[in-house]
């Protein structure tokens, strides 16, 4: 196992534990009946909305029988699939399409991440970490993809 391999690894690894931390954070008010607003109503008597800020993580709306709850949590894991496969597989052209999708995913996960995470609300931890490790992910692969584009004319140069 390579260097580069171990790396996005880690990142892998990373990225699968920014899942425990808050993906955003929202300040608002708990309600009397122990509801999260935003904003206190008008008409609300003094002292019976307490501040309060809401964590949202990456499963609090995960639902087993929705395919888009399956896809958020994917974000999160498929690194880890890429590296399996990619490190078990013996196939060249498996290992050269895997290595074409991963600057892609990573780019497109850091960015679905973070787009769920800031709207409507302030990006936390979880949020940082993830796009953070996406980074380390995305510079290795595309390092790697980069070198095995430009070794592979010199092994036809000779041919």
């Amino acid at each position: 196992m390579g260097t580069q391999t171990r790396i996005k690894g880690l990142a892998a690894l990373l990225l699968l534990g920014s899942l425990a931390l808050p993906q955003s954070t929202c300040a608002g008010y708990r309600a009397p009946d122990g509801k999260f607003v935003a904003t206190i109503p008008r008409d609300a008597a003094p002292g019976t909305y307490q501040p309060m800020v809401q964590r949202d993580y990456a499963f609090d709306e995960f639902r087993v029988t929705e395919f888009g709850s399956w896809l958020r949590i994917a974000e999160f894991v498929w690194p880890l699939a890429f590296l399996a496969i990619t490190t078990r597989s013996r196939s060249a052209r498996l290992r050269a399409y895997f290595s074409v999708l991963e600057p892609v995913f990573a780019l497109g996960s850091a960015y679905l991440i973070w787009f769920a995470a800031s709207l409507f609300a302030t990006p936390a931890a979880g949020a940082y970490l993830a796009v953070s490790a996406l980074a380390i992910y995305f510079i290795t692969s595309a390092l790697e993809l980069w070198r095995s584009w430009r070794a592979r004319p010199a092994q036809f140069a000779g041919a």
